[in-house]
């Protein structure tokens, strides 16, 4: 029997785990920068999908129960927790057999050539997958305009719970009057949300195709409990669909794009992993069976940047503005998270985009350019940088991560624009807000074209080389 050439291995080893749950017909629903789908190991009993895939990383993890706790960074992982709901074992005799023939079924199920060590190659037929599910083309979102009048209206009606003030107030530490600027709210109760959906539909804000706000069938029991504006009945006969959102408990965070419009929402969890997620619906009516769980007129988030001049500036930024047409954008810091910028941009008076992982970089390119920036600063903690008293797969990771930020580098530096990394120690802060308003240190700048480093001195901050 012929071996399977290196090349094959490597080749499967680095195919993208989102493209063989798709090749599985699982159906991925993208949450943001992840993507859902259900695991397949039985007692989870799921009412949503608990497993999630991260395809810049190409990591899957669940966090459902059912004792699973599947995760993997490969095809290889994901087909075994798949088909046979576990992971591999390398001191396992079987698994080890079955290590050959796991590599050609998920070459076959994504297309890739089969080659072995005696020179034949295997071409899977039409070099593509046949998905075990029907796949769907998701529903396009409402326009960026529509987004920001309906979430403007909706956080105007949710509540502010004192848990989430506390947070805000001290350990964030935004003042009151930026909290209102900035636009957080606590998810309302199904009790609230029910009075504020009322008022929304009442005023004609469209809520279809807007993300994080969708249609659910319903039998007529359950239907007579909301109000008739809130009710339509299905044509077919199933029961009714009602309006909901799709939103753990825990509090929303407006994210702005580059005319200061809320474009999305993102929803800081009050328990539970992970800890943010975007706010965001689906429409599974072309492929779900079961009747009351479908839904319809919801779509994905996405995963746009978000754009975080200082809170001062934002207190004044008219609604559909450009940015730069307004305020001093030759300077501009990249990090991710949204409050991590918007409380980085506090701190050094200039403009921080917060990017939804490093990996998400290709969005940030046109708009430096169309800004003309002539100096970029990419900050990451010191888990950017290689160490070697790490273990072996923290030096994988920190890598990985550090690979991205080269990549992101070059691509900036192409379009004639300085760059620089920022970077600490991450005792010091596990972003760059904690290191500036926590330990009240400041980072090491690298110039990534000469290599030089030194402390930063915010004085320079807008100095153009």
């Amino acid at each position: 029997m012929a071996f399977i050439s290196k090349e094959t291995i490597e080749a499967v080893n680095q195919a993208s785990i989102l493209d063989l749950a798709n090749a599985f017909g699982d159906h991925p629903r993208r949450v943001g920068k992840q993507h859902q789908v259900y695991c397949p190991n039985p007692g989870h009993d799921e009412k949503t999908p608990d497993t999630y895939i991260e395809p810049n990383k190409n990591i899957f993890t669940c966090f459902g129960g059912g004792g699973c706790g599947a995760k993997g960074s490969n095809v290889f992982s994901y087909y075994y927790w798949h088909e046979y709901g576990r992971a591999y074992d390398k001191n396992n005799k079987e698994d080890r057999k079955n290590f050959p023939i796991v590599i050609e079924k998920i070459a076959q199920l994504l297309g890739i050539p089969i080659k072995y060590e005696d020179g034949q190659t295997v071409n899977p037929s039409g070099g593509t997958y046949s998905p075990r599910r029907k796949q769907v083309k998701e529903l396009e979102p409402q326009s960026d305009e529509i987004c920001d009048k309906v979430y403007r209206a909706f956080l105007s009606m949710c509540p502010i719970r004192k848990e989430h003030a506390v947070e805000w107030l001290k350990e964030r530490q935004y003042s009151q009057e930026e909290v209102v600027t900035l636009g957080f709210r606590s998810v309302p109760t199904g009790e609230e949300l029910m009075k504020i959906l009322y008022q929304l539909v009442t005023k004609n804000y469209p809520l279809e195709r807007v993300p994080g706000f969708v249609q659910r069938l319903v039998p007529e029991n359950l239907a007579v409990q909301y109000p008739r504006e809130l009710v339509e009945e299905d044509p077919q006969g199933r029961g009714f669909w009602v309006w909901t959102i799709t939103a753990a408990k825990g509090y929303f965070i407006p994210v702005r794009d580059r005319k200061g419009r809320f474009i999305r929402l993102r929803v800081r969890r009050d328990e539970g992993k992970p800890k943010y997620l975007w706010f965001s619906s689906y429409d599974n009516t072309a492929i779900e069976k079961e009747k009351y769980q479908l839904r319809k007129n919801g779509v994905s988030s996405g995963s746009p940047l978000h754009i975080a001049p200082p809170v001062s500036q934002v207190r004044i930024w008219e609604i559909g503005t450009e940015l730069s047409d307004i305020y001093n954008v030759q300077v501009v810091i990249g990090s991710e998270g949204e409050h991590k910028a918007q409380i980085s941009a506090n701190k050094l008076g200039a403009t921080v985009i917060g990017i939804p992982g490093v990996g998400n970089f290709r969005e940030v390119l046109p708009l430096l350019s169309e800004w003309g920036t002539q100096k970029f600063i990419l900050a990451y903690d010191m888990d950017s940088l290689k160490r070697e008293d790490d273990s072996v797969k923290s030096q994988k990771k920190q890598q990985n991560l550090f690979d991205k930020l080269t990549e992101f580098a070059k691509e900036v530096m192409k379009l004639g624009i300085d760059c620089y990394l920022w970077t600490w120690d991450i005792k010091d802060g596990k972003g760059l807000d904690d290191l500036l308003q926590g330990s009240k240190k400041l980072p090491m700048e690298i110039n990534l074209r000469t290599g030089q480093r030194k402390l930063v001195d915010l004085k320079e901050l807008y100095h153009i080389a």
